[in-house]
């Protein structure tokens, strides 16, 4: 589609945030909520301020605001009056008679994404007001803007629909482990404590050979995992193994796999294997194979629970900015000993929710490209 093209600074002002002195940061909940850059479209703030400040520097529900150091990002705030910080501008329309604010939150993040990939940067890259001002966009009529920006708002529903839809499942499986099994941290069924070593059979290394861009077996590295313990196959590798080596690197259908080395927010990562095909683990990761006394999903439960990542950050030694927690680090964790017949029973229950989600996956998958389709068909030649 061909319009116009117009100076962004002809028609909206460009409002920095403060540098409100961090001495009076807090997590408390004490004074105004502080949009800081990492909170620009999460809607929420951990970040309070209880100091004095001006009212020319507080956003309400519906103000566009703009990251500008990092990752260049658009979005609108939900969260409610809040400080905006430094580093963080909102974009106010000049003139409403020609200029929908909800158009610009769809034009802008191709262009702001195309201004990220040629800024440099020696350690974090800037953007500026100026070059804020001097974006030029399409601007069809004022009616044509609300028609566009209603359809991408309906289709941006659609997918929020289904990213909280996955939300909801993550958050049941957490629930229904402490309704089953009880807090951790309380026991309240009083479950013997025992060792993970205890209800497995093995813990072992995977291979340390260099990835490939194609071989016999998949490749599963640490960015294959999770934070909530699934599996991201987006992006693949492949590796070779001598026939002697596939047992000891090679996973198989319920299968424990354990993120050994990593960040200290992501070491510890742990997630079941339930596919047929045979894959290949790298070294920074740990394979668990568990006996009669646990099935797999039990103990990928207790570890992914927030008892469970708790201790996994609490234990995990640092090396050169990673993390790390070793196979028998890993084996001497407590973990309760319940029945078994519980224990299968939560398995059948992760495994259909499981099943739930996958679908809600491709649910979120065709609402995506739905998006991005009308984005291109709006924007894509602009």
């Amino acid at each position: 589609m061909s319009w116009k093209k117009v100076r962004l600074g002809d028609y909206v002002n460009i409002v920095s945030g403060f540098a409100f002195d961090s001495q009076s940061f807090n997590t408390d909940k004490l004074g105004m909520p502080l949009v800081r850059i990492r909170d620009v479209g999460k809607n929420t703030t951990e970040t309070y301020f209880s100091s004095t400040y001006r009212d020319e520097f507080v956003i309400d529900n519906g103000d566009i605001l703009v990251s500008m150091d990092g990752e260049f990002r658009i979005a609108e705030w939900k969260g409610g009056k809040a400080l905006v910080n430094q580093r963080v501008c909102w974009l106010k329309s000049k003139d409403k008679f020609n200029f929908d604010e909800r158009y610009m939150l769809y034009c802008l993040p191709n262009k702001l994404k195309s201004i990220e990939n040629s800024t440099s940067f020696v350690t974090v890259k800037h953007l500026s007001v100026k070059s804020i001002n001097e974006i030029l966009i399409p601007l069809p009529d004022l009616q044509t803007q609300k028609h566009i920006a209603s359809i991408l708002d309906k289709a941006d529903a659609l997918r929020q629909q289904n990213r909280q839809l996955l939300a909801y499942y993550d958050a049941l499986l957490q629930s229904t482990f402490i309704e089953m099994f009880g807090d951790p941290v309380e026991n309240p069924k009083g479950w013997e404590v025992v060792k993970i070593r205890d209800l497995i059979t093995e813990a072992k290394y995977g291979t340390s050979k260099p990835a490939e861009e194609s071989g016999k077996f998949k490749y599963m590295r640490m960015n294959n995992l999770t934070y909530n313990g699934f599996w991201d196959f987006s992006s693949i590798k492949y590796i070779n193994l001598e026939n002697s080596e596939i047992p000891k690197y090679v996973i198989r259908r319920g299968d424990i796999v354990f993120n050994r080395t990593n960040s200290k927010e992501l070491v510890g990562k742990t997630a079941v294997y339930n596919f047929d095909e045979p894959v290949a683990i790298a070294g920074y990761l740990i394979r668990v194979r568990t006996n009669e006394k646990a099935v797999p999903e039990y103990i990928w439960g207790y570890l992914n629970s927030r008892y469970g990542k708790a201790t996994l950050r609490n234990m995990c030694k640092s090396i050169v900015g990673m993390a790390n927690i070793n196979a028998q680090e890993l084996q001497d964790i407590d973990i309760f000993l319940a029945n078994i017949a519980r224990q299968i029973e939560y398995a059948k229950i992760v495994q259909h929710i499981e099943s739930q989600k996958q679908q809600a996956k491709s649910s979120l998958a065709e609402s995506e490209a739905l998006f991005q389709g009308l984005l291109a068909s709006y924007f894509g030649d602009n």
